[in-house]
């Protein structure tokens, strides 16, 4: 169990940092679909390197498994980067990664409603904190900002698959490697966005080699190790509970932000990210609890 909430918290951290670096490669005048093919390029080619020289057998999945591998590719995990990249179009940093962190609330209402889960008040304190911690982080009340009513639907569209793609591998690749499932599923993403835009300014000499820099550690730090981490998390400790200490991902996001953008960080948002640490840490203790009781 302590592998899923370490996995789940790196997995979190790195996530955290792509904004930064989304920004940065969509300033060299990449759109979101190039960026994104490029960087899909880069790391199915190394994630089936790695697989291969690691433990070639794991790769061998059944027809079915990669049927549902191309579904939480071709549908979850391209849908929810494109909305989510073509956010940082219309919205800061911050603002996206809040709008994608509403996604817990949406996993937590199909375990209650349609799972028909067990939810005690320590879960509901967890994702109540974990919610309120991601508002004041972003100072939602302070009113002092107006926000592109087409990044936020963006935004929430991406919270939406990305909700699908941790409830989707949690009940249908329960049994698959996570390494195996990152490849795959990020080669029919590579293949649809193919079929969307095939991709010709690969050959025209459009890439410029400060926008390849971004793009290679988009793949290798936001893309193939939290990615990887995340569907290894969930079979830990579960969708749910990834979905709250993933949250941990916005203020990582706001501490990169200031270190990096040297955008200010006030008090509230301090406030928001303690509440965070609080929900992480209430999840944690749940499970002691429910383990105790298996024993």
């Amino acid at each position: 169990m302590r592998k899923g909430y370490m996995y789940a918290i790196v997995s979190a951290i790195l996530f955290g940092t792509a904004g930064i670096f989304v920004k940065l490669a969509q300033n060299t005048g990449l759109d979101s679909v190039s960026l994104l093919t490029i960087q899909y390029i880069i790391a199915v080619t190394l994630m089936f390197l790695v697989a291969f020289l690691k433990d070639s057998k794991k790769l061998y999945v059944s027809k079915k498994q990669l049927f549902n591998m191309a579904i939480l590719g071709s549908v979850g995990n391209t849908l929810m980067t494109i909305f989510y990249y073509m956010a940082f179009e219309y919205l800061p940093v911050a603002m996206v990664t809040m709008l994608l962190f509403t996604y817990p609330i949406m996993v937590f209402v199909y375990s209650l409603f349609v799972e028909r889960q067990k939810v005690d008040m320590r879960k509901i304190g967890a994702i109540t904190a974990a919610f309120l911690g991601c508002i004041l982080t972003l100072n939602v009340f302070s009113g002092g900002l107006k926000y592109s009513s087409k990044g936020i639907i963006f935004g929430l569209l991406a919270a939406v698959f990305y909700a699908f793609m941790n409830l989707y591998s949690e009940k249908r690749l329960e049994n698959v490697d996570a390494l195996s499932i990152n490849a795959y599923s990020t080669l029919f993403s590579l293949i649809t966005l193919t079929v969307y835009k095939w991709p010709v300014f690969l050959f025209n000499g459009q890439i410029r080699l400060e926008s390849l820099k971004y793009i290679i550690i988009l793949a290798l730090f936001c893309e193939i190790i939290p990615l990887t981490l995340l569907y290894a998390a969930i079979k830990y400790i579960g969708s749910l509970k990834v979905s709250i200490i993933s949250n941990m991902e916005l203020p990582t996001a706001i501490i990169v932000s200031f270190v990096i953008l040297k955008e200010s960080v006030s008090i509230v948002q301090i406030i928001g990210a303690i509440l965070i640490f609080y929900a992480v840490h209430l999840t944690r203790i749940e499970e002691r609890i429910e383990a105790k009781k298996a024993s």
